[in-house]
């Protein structure tokens, strides 16, 4: 079964069972792929999705733009191989398939700081997880021309994931320096 890692907390990258995908058409499928599984629990309807990655363009050639990255996305992750695939694509709507074989770096990020406020046990490390999954700020150097709301959302989730990891650090650099490993406390207050 293909497993598909999406890696958003950095520098954006893509591999499936491994191996890097590059053969994406451009940043527009890129961030098609990133906004569906990030936005993975309901579907999208195909005019939302114009909206948002072809606000400026004439609706029929943003529909054509559409499916053409959909076809692209398609072919590079692999979908029609995937059992279950990765993308439900009907003539409205296109939503990523939470129950397909993927990774999310956000999701697990999120997870492992919702761990660390269930038990002091679990604290430590769970957020030395989360940290060590923000290697930067969410599509860090990731740009996408023409897309203001794509912007936006980015920058939004930019805004919430960022201080979360803020915190993680805080916390292990404070930990580490209360157990008097102050190498460590130095490198998670650096960071």
């Amino acid at each position: 079964m293909a497993c598909l890692s999406i890696h958003t907390l950095g520098a954006f990258h893509v591999t499936l069972d491994g191996e890097p995908i590059t053969a994406f058409e451009s940043n527009k499928v890129r961030a098609l792929l990133v906004y569906l599984v990030v936005e993975a629990g309901r579907p999208h309807s195909r005019d939302t999705l114009i909206g948002f990655l072809w606000p400026d363009q004439p609706e029929q050639a943003a529909r054509r733009n559409l499916s053409q990255a959909l076809f692209n996305l398609r072919q590079v992750i692999g979908d029609e191989q995937a059992n279950p695939p990765f993308l439900w694509i009907t003539r409205q709507t296109v939503q990523f398939n939470r129950d397909s074989n993927h990774w999310l770096d956000i999701a697990e990020f999120q997870k492992q700081v919702g761990k660390s406020a269930q038990g002091a046990e679990l604290v430590v490390g769970c957020l030395q997880s989360a940290a060590d999954l923000y290697q930067g700020e969410f599509l860090a150097g990731f740009f996408v021309d023409d897309s203001l709301p794509f912007s936006e959302w980015a920058s939004l989730l930019r805004e919430r994931l960022h201080p979360q990891a803020l915190d993680a650090l805080n916390h292990l650099a404070h930990y580490h320096e209360q157990c008097r490993d102050y190498q460590q406390a130095r490198h998670y207050a650096h960071r």
